[in-house]
């Protein structure tokens, strides 16, 4: 496609009206929400994968995505369509009401609307990766990403209300590490809207399916009624969760927004190539933020057209699960929030920018980390990278090995990993010990953990 068709309707659709709100990173920052949007601080390592994915999965990423997910409303499918006879301007304008696959049930985002619009202060938030974050426009220009330029479309159709901005979005991470962080990150702000972006960072498998829908099931069990939208991206080679994920949605009834659907048609056809959206394998350049902005307003506007009729009593009740709902409601600790850690050869360190208070080994023979703690579900959170310093470490629960984790990854990057020490039906006290060596190899950094009691 034309790069006129990207900067087409984009205009019309934006309204750039200052908004009154708090802004936030949302990654962990001692002092997350500011004033000022432009001052927002940046919570990711300048870096990423050598192919330009944030991924970090296993093999079964390799899978593509389904763009014909069952059970979803598209609009009149494209090959009913002469496009010989369309303008530029209709043919993006298809291509922006595609990526709709279902309002869902609209209760919740009427009713955050609807106060809105009656002037009442709101918090939207955003969860994700770095196409979140905003890892090509960021640090130098973060209110270009998808995630601010919708929020700042939303603050142009209300200008006298009060609107908080969070964005949670974090470099390579999956939903594992979102559910993990989710309650320090979001959670934390009260939100009234939370966008959830992982359909490229997670892998097909049940860990990932499980996590995924254990922080969507988290969303919707608050007492505040948050208005959850899922959106699903797309990698070049085809790779996104679309497939599973979209089963997730349809389950629960929540609006779902596509690249699969909406940019997949016009890969197909030939009228838009993916140079068009990214510079990389994986995230979208500054016209590529503004076609999902587009995404999220056309969903937006489609609510706004009947917030009257939708307006009403939440229904509380969920179905069972697609998968599991099993890391529902996880916590995270780290040494801020943990006492009676016992340390030998480990210090207490900012090991991540978005992971402040952590712990770091530096090469002392035999160094040790142990506590205990009341959970059935425990991840360790540490730190990876592609380098001979970094160490493995011994992990053992109630006096048994279980494990071994390396910090030294070939995709390893300074990000941060996580590794699932702990999984039992039954909430007990479990005494954790994480050992290091010692040796050549002299660093192993943990960020902290994360539990289900």
């Amino acid at each position: 496609m034309k790069k006129i068709i990207l900067l087409m309707l984009a205009a019309g659709m934006l309204a750039m009206t200052g908004c009154t709100g708090d802004t936030s990173s949302g990654s962990g920052t001692s002092s997350p929400v500011v004033s000022d949007s432009e001052n927002i601080s940046d919570n990711h390592d300048n870096s990423y994968s050598s192919d330009g994915s944030d991924s970090k999965t296993d093999s079964d990423q390799a899978q593509t995505a389904d763009v014909n997910s069952p059970e979803t409303e598209q609009s009149v499918p494209a090959e009913n369509i002469d496009y010989s006879s369309l303008s530029e301007d209709e043919i993006y304008r298809l291509m922006v009401e595609r990526s709709l696959m279902t309002t869902g049930d609209m209760t919740r985002m009427a009713n955050v609307l609807k106060r809105a619009e009656n002037g009442e202060e709101i918090t939207v938030t955003y969860i994700g990766g770095s196409i979140t974050e905003g890892l090509t426009v960021s640090p130098e220009h973060p209110e270009l990403c998808w995630a601010n330029l919708s929020y700042e479309w939303l603050c142009g159709k209300y200008p006298d209300t009060k609107i908080n901005y969070v964005n949670a979005g974090l470099s390579g991470t999956p939903s594992i590490l979102g559910n993990l962080r989710l309650e320090r990150d979001v959670l934390a702000y009260d939100p009234d809207i939370c966008f959830v972006e992982f359909a490229v960072n997670d892998g097909n498998s049940t860990e990932y399916q499980n996590s995924y829908e254990s922080l969507v099931r988290t969303l919707l069990t608050q007492d505040s009624d948050i208005a959850v939208v899922l959106l699903f991206t797309v990698l070049e080679n085809g790779h996104s969760c679309q497939p599973f994920m979209s089963q997730i949605g349809n389950n629960y009834g929540l609006p779902m927004i596509s690249e699969p659907d909406s940019l997949g048609v016009e890969f197909a056809e030939g009228r838009m190539t993916w140079q068009d959206y990214s510079d990389d394998q994986s995230h979208p350049n500054e016209r590529g933020h503004e076609m999902v902005r587009d995404f999220v307003a056309n969903y937006f506007e489609r609510v706004m057209e009947s917030v009257d009729e939708n307006i009403g009593n939440v229904d509380k009740s969920l179905p069972a699960p697609v998968f599991s709902d099993r890391y529902m409601n996880m916590k995270f600790i780290d040494s801020a929030s943990m006492e009676n850690v016992e340390l030998t050869g480990f210090v207490e360190n900012e090991t991540h920018s978005a992971f402040r208070n952590g712990w770091m080994y530096k090469g002392e023979e035999d160094a040790l980390l142990k506590f205990t703690l009341n959970c059935r579900a425990l991840r360790l959170v540490y730190k990876a990278n592609d380098s001979k310093m970094y160490a493995d470490a011994e992990i053992y629960v109630d006096g048994e090995q279980i494990c071994t984790v390396s910090s030294n990854r070939s995709d390893g990057w300074n990000n941060p990993e996580t590794a699932m020490i702990l999984d039992k039906d039954e909430t007990a006290e479990h005494t954790i010990e994480i050992r290091v060596p010692g040796g050549e190899k002299h660093y192993f950094g943990i960020l902290g953990f994360g539990y289900c009691e």
